[in-house]
């Protein structure tokens, strides 16, 4: 049984009906879980997004750096 459904079946046995209360909590508890899901979903996505743009500034700078350094050579870059 979930913390919610327990403090539900709490609340419901102090107000006459334990299987109701615990029902109305397993609710609220899964809407919870569900939100708490959505949640870390977005942290996830912010994570991804912020590596995707560093990978993208490091490969940036190694082109730049490559192209410095075949110049140097005297290749014609780009």
């Amino acid at each position: 049984m979930g913390r919610a459904a327990l403090w539900g079946a709490v609340g419901g046995a102090i107000a006459g009906n334990a299987g109701k209360g615990a029902a109305i909590g397993a609710g609220v508890g899964a809407a919870g879980g569900l939100l708490g899901q959505s949640r870390d979903n977005a942290k996830a996505q912010k994570k991804q997004e912020k590596a995707s743009a560093q990978n993208q500034q490091n490969r940036q700078t190694f082109n730049r750096a490559c192209g410095v350094c075949l110049e140097g050579k005297g290749y014609k870059v780009g």
